[in-house]
């Protein structure tokens, strides 16, 4: 791709000094607002120039500033204060940054920190006396004062962040955000306001600089809980990644490790981390140690293992003789400070890295805040600033003791006496009073008590007892069932630091406040069965004792866990089948009885998983909304079971044949999970069950029918029937499901009516949504009118597809936003799809005999966009986009045209004439060239082609000297000179034409294509070409030559302009490098994919094959 912008220059090529240009009123904001938020933007790695620290003394400080914004940042944050217009050094900075933003890509971001926008622009209030000021100092300079006047308008046009009312860490946090989408930093988050790290983030960026290059490191960061030990982890992570070739952070590493299938999900990351995002299935531990060693072995890794608690999980997670790749560094954070020890650095790492990591291994350990660190953290959470209002520095000090420096407990009770008035702190003073220093869990509680309500309690709780890693959404249809007002109590959570929403939509609690949460549930009473929520030991106590009572509201068990964990503390060997849990076999024979159950009248949310109650269910408890019953033995539903008000029945690995005999009114009931269950043969009727949003059958291997009143769950919006493999048939009334989104059929392969599906497998988006797989049956019309109009997810992959499957009319799919057609041996594209206006999301992924797309709704427009131009830049278009979900086309190997976008074609098909009289074709033909393409990711050895993309014209063709005709030369990869003053006054530049001579510089695949520049540096205006397409020589040693034709517009380049030319390569070395211009008056500039101008094929000509 190409594009020209106005401004950059060739030192801007080189990485810049700093990402942020920060502009402020020193004596307002120097040591408060400003000081923080240049804190939270350095410890996310972005680099922050300011001129009390950055500028060396002795140094001319405006030209040290100009220096900074003019070429070593991109983006100028200006930050507004009330006395910011009567400081003319600000104003002058403001004018220069201004000018510097019309002429370059460089971003502004005002930030209206205690002043409105209206006041900036209109120059009222304070702004308004200091411009009087300026006007009496400066009357002979009125054209000055006007320019700052038009300045703080024209800045205050542009908009920014205002900071209203809101507290100032979240300001900060927002505006850090806005910074890090400007700049396409990929970081993870860290709170705003970090107090006495820095000293140990220091030591630890120190010691990853040691022997960097050559030398393996394994590092433990430890501390009790809630010391911030992940916090540091993070930050010197987004410190360090870009000096890593590969990086990975794997959160909660404990927990994770011990959900089903965790392990694989870790492995399955830190591949995707240090690949760049590219997915591998991973079947196994064993298959996903192997594969973290192949990536490991042959890049320079960062990788942080969060929250690890025994060695053990990390050799189930990599294996051992892990064979890193020299210069990689491990950092792990643990409670345990002795978890590393020599034995098991010689077990984890191959010698020659257990050698090096030897004499680098180390031990950080996380302290206690001192006092003064400690107020400035809480008064952060308390007040949004480190000031403190008079009448609460009686209770500030004595409420900061009793954290004992513990940065999670300072957070968390410095948010929830936010806003509170004096004698809510005095009342929590007195109630801190009386609780140890040490008991880190009760001070905790403060944070439970200042809830406003039981509601936001018991919600709390609740969470705490069962819906800790669930998904928010899941929770929320459980909780809302349950009478709670589940979305403003979780959001009031949030605001009191007791829960997170991780980036997955998962809640996440930190240990010590679920933690601090079981102890209140256990200090509820001393005998377990009048507690309100039960969990795995107790309740195995209650259920077999019979001791529950009517006090119980949750109770949740895990049998089988249990056993586990018995056996674990026992050495007992435990035999449970590979292939399904449903053949679960309890390793003890366990007598509970459903009586147990009967005075638990106000139970709702329950959990059995591997328990076989014995009796019968007619005084099981009747207000049950949540059921969870992995595992469950009998072979239909007891009728006797009163589940009338569930709202989320989930039998996962059942023995069921049926659901229930007869049909169950279940009014309420919105979720039903049976995946897995082996033994089912049909599905119940529905015609009870009217609120029904999500049907699982996943893996049901037996199940042979779906009842047709399926048709009449109107609010159905996901169903899956993933690897049903009896199923045969799907009922008519399927077309009837108004409201479904989502339907996956892979795995389905008997299906021999209305839809087949075949070689199908789930393709997962990035927000985790499935799609539809689907199949046309051989010699069965494929029905397109059959699939429900609502759908907005539709793959077709793998389903053998010909061109003319598609139909003329889409307009029953008008909903569909994603459509996935991999693996297909589609030859071009319907027209038809133009009609799907609603379309986005393109996936064509190893379409092998694809050879065009026709021009999409949604597809870029870029034609003739090569041309030099000062209008907004599209760097990188092509890669960018195809590259993006928006438009997959990986492994389409045969892919040469998208239209009006690129089309590449043999020299001898070429039609220009032109073209075909430069070489002696038949010769040409018999030096084929290896081409990569980084838009399909694909090498192809065919005869030299022409590329045509975005009004460039280009060609690649074995030769190692430059033609004679260009008038520049040099063996450097840059090359400059001045254009000569033209003879007539009409004549313009019209074309450059490059000849890059050059050879592999290294045996590695090429990831991106080099870029091409061209700078008018009198005018400031740059000019980028990305090909889509580069050469690959035969060896190191071979040469090629890339020609490249470009043409310019009218006024772009002119006499006397100095441009500069240079080669940015990737794995290449440039050999020789040539460039030479035309210039022509009275002539009408034509643009298109075809057209080469006669200097062109002059010099073209001149090349003799």
């Amino acid at each position: 791709t190409t594009s020209f912008s106005s401004s950059m220059t060739v030192s801007e090529i080189s990485r810049c000094s700093y990402h942020v240009f920060l502009s402020f009123r020193g004596e307002d904001t120097r040591k408060s607002f400003t000081d923080h938020l240049y804190t939270a933007l350095v410890h996310l790695g972005i680099q922050t120039f300011r001129d009390d620290e950055e500028i060396e003394r002795g140094n001319n400080i405006k030209d040290e500033i100009e220096k900074a914004i003019l070429h070593h940042s991109k983006i100028s944050i200006v930050v507004f204060s009330k006395n910011y217009a009567a400081s003319t050094w600000c104003l002058n900075e403001l004018v220069m940054i201004l000018e510097h933003k019309k002429s370059s890509k460089h971003s502004v971001l005002p930030v209206f920190y205690d002043v409105d926008p209206s006041q900036v622009k209109n120059q009222t209030g304070s702004y308004a006396e200091a411009f009087t000021q300026h006007e009496q100092n400066f009357k002979s300079e009125t054209n000055m004062v006007q320019r700052w006047r038009n300045a703080l308008k024209e800045v205050a046009d542009i908009g920014g962040m205002v900071l209203h009312d809101r507290h100032e860490s979240q300001f900060i946090q927002d505006i850090v955000k806005e910074v890090q989408n400007k700049l396409h930093l990929i970081s993870l988050y860290v709170p705003p306001y970090l107090v006495g790290i820095d000293s140990l983030v220091t030591q630890i960026n120190q010691w990853l600089e040691q022997d960097g290059a050559n030398k393996v490191g394994i590092a433990t960061i430890c501390g009790i809980g809630g010391i911030g030990k992940t916090t540091i982890a993070k930050v010197v992570y987004n410190q360090n990644i870009l000096r890593f070739e590969g990086y990975s952070f794997l959160a909660d590493v404990r927990e994770t490790s011990q959900d089903c299938n965790g392990l694989v999900r870790l492995q399955r990351q830190l591949i995707s981390d240090i690949l760049k995002g590219k997915s591998h299935k991973i079947y196994n531990i064993d298959n996903g140690i192997n594969k973290i060693k192949e990536v490991v072995c042959c890049r320079r890794v960062l990788l942080v293992l969060d929250d690890v608690d025994e060695l053990e999980k990390i050799r189930k997670l990599m294996g051992t003789q892990i064979p890193f790749h020299p210069g990689s560094k491990i950092v792990i954070t643990s409670r345990n400070r002795c978890l590393l020890n020599a034995h098991f650095i010689s077990q984890m790492f191959d010698s020659e890295a257990s050698t090096s990591c030897g004499g680098l291994s180390k031990l950080f350990e996380v302290k206690e805040l001192a006092s003064s660190e400690s107020l400035q953290l809480f008064n952060w959470y308390a007040f949004g600033h480190n000031s403190v209002p008079e009448s609460s520095v009686a209770y500030e000090r004595s409420l900061v003791k009793h954290c004992g420096g513990l940065p999670l407990a300072l957070q968390v009770l410095g948010s929830s006496l936010s806003t509170k008035s004096v004698s809510s702190w005095k009342s929590a003073l007195e109630k801190l009073e009386e609780i140890p220093d040490s008991k880190i869990q009760k001070i905790l509680r403060i944070s439970y008590d200042s809830l406003e309500d039981d509601h936001d309690k018991n919600l709390f709780l609740d969470i705490v007892c069962l819906f800790i890693g669930k998904d928010r959404d899941y929770t929320t249809t459980i909780l809302d069932g349950c009478d709670y007002y589940t979305t403003i109590g979780i959001e009031n959570l949030v605001g009191r630091s007791l829960l997170i929403i991780n980036e997955r939509n998962k809640l996440m609690m930190h240990q010590m406040i679920r933690d601090m949460g079981q102890e209140i549930i256990r200090q509820e009473s001393s005998d377990i069965g009048k507690r309100s929520r039960l969990w795995h030991k107790n309740s195995f106590d209650v259920i077999r004792e019979k001791i529950g009572s009517r006090t119980v509201k949750c109770l949740t068990i895990n049998l089988k866990g249990l056993l586990e964990d018995k056996a674990k503390r026992t050495n007992t060997t435990l035999h449970f089948p590979k292939h399904s849990k449903s053949q679960f076999l309890m390793a003890n024979d366990v007598d509970m009885e459903t009586q147990a159950f009967a005075k638990m009248k106000r139970l709702k949310l329950l959990q059995l998983d591997y328990v076989r109650l014995k009796g019968d269910f007619k005084d099981f408890p009747k207000r049950l909304r949540w059921l969870r019953w992995h595992g469950f033995w009998m072979q239909s539903f007891p009728v006797d079971f009163d589940i009338n008000e569930l709202v989320v029945l989930d039998m996962r690995n059942s023995k069921l044949k049926q659901v229930w005999k007869d049909t169950e009114c279940l009014p309420n009931l919105k979720i039903l999970n049976l995946n897995h269950s082996h033994s089912l043969l049909k599905t119940p009727s529905f015609s009870g069950l009217p609120s029904l949003e999500k049907l699982m059958l996943k893996d049901c291997i037996n199940l042979v029918e779906v009842d047709q009143s399926i048709g009449e769950l109107k609010m159905l919006t996901f169903l899956n029937l993933k690897d049903c493999t009896s199923l045969r048939k799907l009922p008519r009334t399927i077309g009837s499901l108004i409201s479904l989104e989502e339907l996956i059929l892979s795995g389905c392969s008997r299906l021999d009516d209305v839809l087949n599906l075949d070689e199908t497998a789930i393709y997962q988006s990035r927000l985790g949504l499935q799609w539809l797989l689907l199949k046309r049956s051989k010699g069965l019309g494929f029905s397109w009118a059959s699939l429900p109009g609502s759908l907005v997810k539709l793959s077709l992959e793998s389903c053998k597809l010909s061109d003319d499957v598609i139909p003329n009319d889409l307009c029953n799919l008008a909903s569909l936003k994603s459509l996935n057609l991999s693996r297909n041996p589609i030859h071009y594209l319907a027209e038809s799809l133009k009609e799907l206006t609603k379309l986005d999301e393109l996936v064509l992924t190893s379409c092998t005999e694809l050879q065009m797309i026709p021009k999409l709704p949604f597809l870029p427009n870029v034609s003739g966009f090569s041309t030099v131009s000062a209008v907004k830049s599209f760097r990188s278009i092509l890669p960018c986009f195809f590259s993006s979900k928006r438009c997959v086309i990986f492994g389409c190997e045969k892919l040469t045209e998208v239209q009006d976008i690129f089309k590449l074609e043999p020299i001898e098909n070429f039609d220009a004439e032109e073209i075909r009289r430069l070489f002696n074709v038949n010769s040409v033909n018999k030096n084929r060239v290896q081409l990569y393409n980084c838009l399909t990711d694909n090498i192809m050895l065919a005869t030299p082609q022409v590329l045509q993309e975005c009004g460039i014209t280009s060609t690649l063709i074995l030769g190692s000297e430059v033609p004679i005709g260009y008038k520049h030369r040099t063996n450097e990869h840059r090359i400059s000179f001045l254009l000569p003053t033209p003879s007539h006054p009409d004549e313009k530049i019209r074309w450059f034409s490059l000849c890059i001579v050059f050879s592999l510089d290294s045996d590695q695949i090429l990831d991106l294509p080099p870029s091409v520049y061209i700078f008018n540096e009198t005018k400031r205006t740059t000019g980028r070409y990305c090909s889509s397409f580069i050469g690959i020589p035969k060896t190191n040693d071979n040469t090629m030559l890339w020609l490249i034709h470009w043409p310019v517009t009218d006024c772009q380049f002119e006499g006397g302009d100095l441009v500069s030319c240079m080669i940015v390569p990737i794995h290449l070395r440039i050999r020789k490098f040539g460039v030479t211009y035309e210039s022509e008056h009275n002539i009408r500039y034509e643009y298109g994919f075809s057209y080469l101008s006669p200097g062109t094929i002059r010099l073209w000509h001149n090349y003799s094959i």
